[in-house]
């Protein structure tokens, strides 16, 4: 990271990943910022301790939330990528004042009192959500790479696998917008070649995070990998123009 977290006088990136992935995504982003950031794992990987299959959207954002808190008394802006999205509503509530902007990275998203396959995979939802309750029967004490395992823990080593069971644990859960500002920025970072989210899926979620600008960016739909040094170049572009 550019700056100590602890005397950052600018606000802190908060980068939340995807599904499929660790903190480790934003790796190369991370070296390119002029912004200081934190990287922060939602749990059921690395040393975030719960099943993969069955860590809901209230245990993911107090973890991330408690991880924040504990890195920098600074404000912040959350980045959230693809699944990563639709924890920021839940983070903010708990962040309060503290979060001066949201950004979604392709950042999969919801109205309030929504579910995310209800955009997704409208006709679908009852299938998905059937499907994620099989998960977390068939992957009970599941996590992605732990990085100290036990008897307790099954390792969980393929990134597709864990793409799936992340994404559809967390697109058949409610999402809560109560205690976000409606006044707070919100920007969509919009993946100009994402063979994952059309572009009309993409209006849909630029409508459901009610996002005040979108950024178009040349990569897929993983730009922390794709493209860290554009998208990091954005990321800071959205800290310096914040007021104050």
């Amino acid at each position: 990271m550019a700056r100590d977290l602890l005397g950052s006088s600018s606000p802190v990136l908060v980068l939340i990943h995807g599904a499929g992935h660790t903190s480790l995504v934003w790796e190369a982003t991370q070296s390119l910022l002029q912004s200081a950031s934190i990287a922060v794992d939602i749990p059921g990987r690395r040393n975030r301790h719960a099943d993969i299959a069955a860590i809901t959207i209230e245990a993911a954002a107090a973890s991330i939330a408690d991880d924040v808190m504990a890195a920098t008394e600074a404000n912040v802006v959350l980045v959230g990528h693809s699944v990563g999205g639709i924890l920021l509503p839940s983070v903010t509530a708990r962040l309060g004042s503290r979060v001066e902007h949201l950004v979604f990275v392709a950042g999969l998203c919801a109205r309030d009192g929504s579910m995310v396959v209800e955009s997704v995979r409208p006709t679908h939802a009852a299938e998905v959500g059937a499907r994620a309750e099989e998960f977390r029967v068939r992957y009970r004490s599941h996590m992605f790479f732990p990085l100290e395992a036990d008897d307790s823990v099954t390792t969980l080593e393929d990134p597709k696998l864990a793409m799936t069971i992340d994404s559809t644990n967390f697109l058949t859960q409610t999402v809560s917008w109560r205690g976000v500002p409606g006044s707070l920025g919100r920007t969509f970072i919009r993946c100009d070649r994402d063979r994952i989210q059309s572009p009309e899926l993409q209006e849909k979620l630029i409508a459901n995070c009610a996002a005040t600008r979108v950024i178009d960016i040349d990569s897929g739909h993983t730009p922390a990998i794709e493209a860290p040094a554009q998208l990091a170049g954005i990321l800071d572009e959205i800290v310096d123009s914040l007021p104050g």
